[in-house]
């Protein structure tokens, strides 16, 4: 086995891994591999596989159960201010993670449709996941991979560095044991999210470099034929992207101004922490690494996309066998009115665009609060 062989299979192993791990948070309830050879495997809902996602509610029913017994570990003897930035802080974790579950389980049937129509586009064209050819899907799942564990590392040095600087029984000690369970499910929601962008992203990059290639060959009948049938894969892609921002609609509104309320938070008590001169100001400021270090991922996906659909705009421009006579300028403006009309944009229910406005939409919404 050679080592470009060796890479694809450890790339799909992986992500298997990964997939897994995103089936017991009860991202979806059904059978779902991308499998090295077969591509993507579909399977039908079953009762079996919405046991996880029954697990994750208990489990995020029991979390808010455990904060309201212990409410005074939690809370009891902090100032007005301080507690009510714990008990947000928290509570807007825990309803995230229960929207998290409300979304995963009243779109299981977009988010089959997503992948069904991966497989279905992948059929027609003799190509792996959509568009894409076996040895790019290794390439991207790879850099996810990488991506996924550079979070989880980072992470992981978080949580041991809180564990080992906050004394055990303390009322810090006790507010991150129960934070830990909507924050994992948070993050690992955002990552999930950042999955179907990257895929979505390289296949429009295909689209546009199949465009490509018929500006480079001569211009026939058969290239006619070929932009029409791009045209129609770009109708579809288009569905398929607007069945993701269903899919994560709600759920990803409600993370991503969860996240930055817990990045808010934070900066709070990293303040008063400065302010009282608290010897443990470092584990606080080490709590801020994770969200940010997300959405810098998750939004420079979301740049990638965006460009990746400017392009393809391009190049619809750019071609010159489109401009030879009036059924080719037909078909030109047939094509780009639909790229105006219906462009592929990730937004979170049209609530706002999962794009860097986002962090300029915030800080206005800020200064006009203020």
């Amino acid at each position: 086995m050679t080592f470009a062989e060796c890479r694809i299979v450890l790339s799909f192993g992986a992500f298997s891994c990964l997939l897994v791990l995103f089936q017991l948070f009860g991202f979806f309830n059904f059978p779902l591999l991308l499998h090295s050879k077969l591509g993507v495997v579909i399977g039908e809902y079953r009762q079996s596989t919405s046991i996880w996602w029954i697990l994750q509610l208990c489990l995020t029913v029991t979390s808010g159960i455990l904060a309201k017994r212990n409410y005074n570990l939690l809370f009891y003897g902090l100032l007005l201010t301080d507690a009510m930035n714990n008990y947000f802080k928290y509570f807007i974790g825990l309803m995230t993670a229960f929207v998290t579950l409300a979304d995963s389980w009243f779109g299981a049937e977009t988010h089959h449709s997503v992948w069904a129509r991966y497989r279905d586009l992948a059929t027609r064209n003799g190509t792996f996941l959509g568009l894409v050819g076996r040895d790019e899907v290794a390439r991207v799942l790879l850099r996810y991979v990488t991506t996924f564990l550079t979070i989880v590392l980072v992470c992981v040095m978080v949580e041991y560095k809180i564990y080992y600087g906050v004394a055990v029984g303390t009322q810090w000690y006790h507010f991150w044991i129960h934070n830990i369970y909507p924050y994992t499910v948070s993050h690992f929601r955002h990552m999930f999210h950042l999955l179907h962008i990257v895929l979505m992203a390289a296949n429009v990059r295909e689209l546009n470099r199949q465009l490509v290639r018929l500006e480079e060959g001569s211009c026939s009948e058969t290239t006619y034929e070929r932009i029409e049938q791009c045209r129609a894969i770009y109708g579809e892609l288009w569905q398929m992207n607007e069945g993701i921002n269903v899919l994560f609609g709600f759920s990803q509104a409600l993370n991503v101004a969860s996240s930055f309320a817990q990045i808010a938070f934070d900066l709070y008590w990293l303040y008063m922490m400065w302010i009282i001169q608290e010897a443990n100001m470092d584990v606080q400021m080490f709590c801020l690494l994770p969200t940010p270090l997300i959405f810098a991922f998750l939004l420079h996906a979301a740049k990638t996309h965006r460009q990746a659909m400017e392009t393809l705009t391009g190049t619809l421009l750019d071609m010159s066998c489109l401009q030879r006579n009036s059924r080719a300028m037909e078909l030109r403006r047939h094509f780009l009115t639909q790229l105006l009309v219906h462009p592929l944009r990730l937004t979170a229910r049209n609530i706002f665009d999962f794009d860097y406005t986002l962090i300029r939409k915030v800080c206005w919404l800020d200064n006009r609060r203020r």
